[in-house]
């Protein structure tokens, strides 16, 4: 078969997305998905010379063994809801925002310059401040995006990966003059002041408020996008944007007001990991929260609830492969691979559900 025999043959062939898909198929190709990724990883963990059990025993442990485990399982989760949620917001409406890792940057040199610079304020006041602050900057770094989109149809994937960029540069600059704790020789501010910081949850654990906060915001997102005018706008134009113009939606002013949701999404993020957990700018602030915040999204299907329950699983499997390399001593790129087959496992499981390959028959 020739090249051009072999394209018509494939010209055939269709990816079309299935108009009906059962919960109970879904929920069992995902229980096929989680054990096909434990078969797969109990094989490369055998490989390393420590016991399956073993391994896949210290895995659950570091994961929902203990109380301790558990809470920090939700610490991981908190920062993934709120960038999983600036993800499927924007997906919601067909935006592919990208940089959700730098309106996470955004957000938390908004939260810092907040709490810096109005350090003297109690808390009761300058939590909210700084939450704002993040989500106004937020807001700011993904409307940028949405402007160009709607004002010259810039490809928004281009320019949210470019943001990503210029805010990591931003802030790179900021730890080395005008931010920069004079007294050390490392790259990272002064602590913001204790009336900034998040109270805990539970006794001297890590988790804070932000979770709890994370939760809320879950509610209004849901609320937004199934109760209110924006929300029809945002599905409407997420399935048909030439239905949704020709229905009288603003197609320019519902992108800025979707990109600048997103960011602010985002930006709260970055507030939750400054206020909550590291108390200063630093550039490892982020655990590349903005780009699995993508993989969260799409985990839950693009909904809100559906977003909590990815990022609580995302942050259990996380903190149980720490685990597991550690008590075991599994090599640390063995537990990244671990980690990104399992999201494979349950991503390609999901497009295989929902989609289907049919032949195109042709006339004549």
């Amino acid at each position: 078969m020739n090249a051009q025999e072999r394209w018509w043959s494939l010209r055939e062939w269709r990816l079309e997305r299935k108009l009906h898909v059962t919960k109970t198929r879904e929920a069992l190709a995902l229980l096929g998905a989680i054990f096909a990724a434990i078969v797969v990883s109990s094989f490369l963990i055998l490989l390393t010379g420590v016991g399956i059990a073993e391994g896949l025993n210290a895995l659950v442990q570091g994961a929902v063994g203990s109380r301790r485990a558990t809470l920090e399982t939700l610490v991981q989760a908190t920062p993934l809801i709120f960038t999983g949620l600036a993800a499927a917001v924007a997906f919601r409406a067909r935006l592919w925002n990208i940089g959700g890792e730098g309106q996470f940057f955004a957000g938390a040199m908004g939260t810092f310059w907040v709490a810096h610079t109005f350090g003297g304020l109690p808390a009761v006041l300058l939590i909210p401040a700084s939450l704002l602050g993040a989500a106004a900057l937020g807001a700011a770094w993904g409307g940028i995006a949405g402007f160009l989109r709607a004002r010259y149809e810039t490809n928004e994937i281009l320019v949210t990966v470019m943001l990503n960029f210029i805010s990591i540069l931003i802030l790179s600059y900021l730890l080395s003059d005008l931010w920069r704790d004079p007294d050390t020789y490392y790259y990272h501010s002064e602590h913001i002041s204790d009336s900034a910081f998040l109270p805990r949850l539970v006794g001297n654990n890590r988790l804070h408020w932000g979770f709890v906060i994370a939760l809320v915001v879950v509610v209004i997102v849901q609320l937004l996008l199934t109760k209110t005018p924006l929300g029809f706008e945002i599905r409407a134009l997420g399935i048909n944007r030439n239905a949704a113009n020709y229905k009288g939606i603003s197609i320019p002013v519902t992108t800025v007001t979707v990109m600048a949701i997103s960011g602010a999404l985002a930006g709260l993020a970055g507030f939750s990991e400054i206020a909550g957990i590291h108390h200063r700018l630093q550039l490892d602030i982020s655990g590349g929260y903005g780009f699995t915040g993508i993989i969260i999204a799409l985990l839950g299907r693009l909904h809100p609830f559906g977003v909590v329950v990815a990022a609580i699983g995302f942050g259990a499997l996380v903190n149980g492969s720490t685990n597991m390399q550690i008590a075991t001593g599994i090599p640390a790129a063995l537990v990244h691979v671990i980690q990104g087959l399992a999201l494979v496992f349950v991503l390609v499981t999901a497009v295989a559900v929902r989609y289907r390959i049919r032949r195109v028959a042709h006339s004549g």
